[in-house]
């Protein structure tokens, strides 16, 4: 028996994994769906296992398992459609809001660009500056884009 409780452990690891974006669920309704989806498919799969163990049998732990995957990733796409259609349609001006951002990042590099530019031989420090003014500039980038929407 004690195959099939390794089997069976292994399954809130993958559960965790393919967690991921539906826990992230911005809708209390999707999250819950999914939620109740997922107890589902770890009762079935612990039905399955009891009722025919797949001992050391690593083709029968695999086909178990690939059924456990398959409907937990199919359940998080769905909860992560759930989640698109309840959520706010974005600000009619926000495209031209995160182009403003993306124009701001571009210009900020071209600048930085420019000031070492023509220059062979850069120094360690001067490297280390221009590669974390590059980090500051792309961070600045997403915080703004992510704002908008």
């Amino acid at each position: 028996m004690k195959p099939l409780l390794s089997v069976l452990s292994l399954a809130p690891l993958i559960l965790t994994a393919l967690a991921g974006p539906a826990t992230a669920a911005d809708d209390p309704q999707c999250l819950a769906e999914y939620k109740a989806e997922e107890a589902r498919i770890t009762r079935e799969a612990e039905r399955k296992a009891a009722a025919n163990p797949p001992g050391n049998d690593t083709g029968a732990q695999q086909r178990l398992m690939a059924g456990v995957h398959d409907g937990l990733k199919a359940a998080a796409e769905r909860a992560e459609r759930c989640n698109r259609a309840r959520r706010p349609p974005p600000p009619a001006d926000a495209n031209l809001r995160m182009k403003q951002c993306a124009d701001r990042a571009d210009q900020q590099m071209t600048e930085l660009r420019q000031r070492y530019a023509g220059q062979s031989k850069l120094s360690f420090e001067e490297q280390t500056t221009i590669r974390s003014e590059e980090d500051r500039i792309a961070t600045a980038r997403m915080d703004c884009m992510q704002k908008v929407r």
